[in-house]
């Protein structure tokens, strides 16, 4: 994490977070830094790291995993059938929306459960969609 907020953030929200059929278990490490290697990735300049820019804004919009997901950096011409197509294959999926917003496509994908959700956001977030790659979070809305 970027700094300690953002360790407890995760900490907090994460803990006990169902995932692939087993709870999460999220804890502080002991570990100060990761070495890097082949298998670590850096996001301090990736433009994925929603804590880059604005960052105190982004921190009001930090939850536990929900039903509901949001993905933007959508292409202009996508429709809610490729939107559903993209998460189905992860859950049940209640009720969709797609809308702009100050110009720029996005959707709302409420699924049955808060798990269905937190899998798709797993395995979709950073994935291209019409050519486009996509970001997702989780939503504080209830209901679309």
């Amino acid at each position: 994490m970027g700094d300690g907020f953002q360790a407890e953030l995760a900490v907090h929200f994460l803990k006990g977070a169902m995932l692939f059929g087993k709870r999460l278990e999220v804890n502080f490490s002991k570990h100060p830094n990761i070495t890097p290697g082949t298998d670590s990735h850096d996001y301090v300049n990736s433009n994925l790291n929603r804590f880059n820019r604005n960052a105190a804004k982004n921190y009001r919009y930090c939850c536990s995993p929900t039903k509901m997901i949001h993905l933007s950096t959508l292409p202009q011409d996508v429709t809610e059938e490729e939107v559903v197509n993209h998460v189905q294959e992860h859950g049940a999926i209640v009720n969709t929306k797609v809308f702009e917003m100050n110009g720029k496509k996005q959707a709302l994908v409420q699924f049955e459960s808060e798990e269905e959700a937190a899998e798709a956001l797993v395995c979709k977030h950073a994935t291209s969609l019409g050519g486009s790659i996509i970001r997702i979070s989780f939503s504080q809305l209830q209901t679309i």
